[in-house]
């Protein structure tokens, strides 16, 4: 019931944000590609991939904040939440749910405009590479993780839905700015999560290691702020 209780507060969010990241990003792709027709060598195709996948960060990071408004805090303070505590779940269940639901929507907001940009990409400009979309795909939704879990962590400290997000957002903001420039910008979740650091400049591609160590990091970063969003909201008197 939990679940299906976190999908329908997130339905109207999730599903304009699909239609809206799916449509610019399949359009980037087909009007980039068509410049790249007269302009480039082959390769462009998967150049036109990556600056389409950097749109989609972007477009991710902004959604994935709204996604993640709610919970029992903003519940609470409409005076919405003694139906959920009534339920016999606990309220660590409650915060895993929504970090699963949440986890769930964005991955969604990942795999499905990479699908459309992939096929687009494959009819028009020949980039078939099957090994790249992955890379790509595996960077964001992963390098993503530690992004929904901060989300979730507002949530659970800031009452009123729109002010959780607002923080959110800000903290994005800060985040680009200060790591935006060398040396910081060698550690930006951002630089991570489109993997321009590991694109070859001359296939366009992403090829060679992936960074694992980094990517587990931030795995972990992710853990450490759902386990401090479930303390949180347990520690809350509603």
């Amino acid at each position: 019931m939990l679940w299906y209780k976190a999908w329908l507060e997130t339905r109207v969010r999730f599903l304009g944000s699909l239609f809206a990241i799916v449509g610019i990003c399949a359009y980037r792709v087909l009007y980039s590609n068509t410049l790249g027709n007269r302009l480039s060598p082959d390769t462009w195709c998967y150049f036109v991939l990556q600056q389409a996948h950097s749109v989609l960060v972007a477009l991710w990071l902004l959604t994935v904040s709204l996604l993640m408004m709610g919970g029992l805090l903003q519940e609470a303070a409409v005076g919405a939440s003694d139906f959920t505590l009534a339920l016999p779940v606990s309220r660590a269940r409650h915060v895993m749910i929504r970090f699963g639901m949440g986890f769930a929507q964005s991955l969604a907001l990942v795999l499905a405009p990479w699908a459309v940009m992939f096929l687009i990409d494959a009819y028009v400009g020949k980039g078939n590479s099957i090994g790249n979309a992955i890379s790509h795909v595996f960077l964001l939704a992963v390098g993503g993780t530690v992004f929904v879990a901060w989300g979730l962590l507002v949530s659970s400290l800031v009452p009123g839905a729109y002010t959780a997000a607002a923080v959110n957002l800000g903290v994005l903001l800060a985040i680009a700015i200060t790591m935006g420039d060398p040396p910081l910008n060698e550690w930006s979740p951002y630089r991570l999560m489109t993997g321009a650091a590991w694109v070859n400049q001359k296939t366009g591609m992403i090829d060679g290691v992936l960074p694992w160590l980094r990517l587990a990091i931030t795995v972990t970063i992710a853990a450490s702020l759902t386990w401090a969003a479930i303390k949180a909201v347990q520690r809350k008197e509603f």
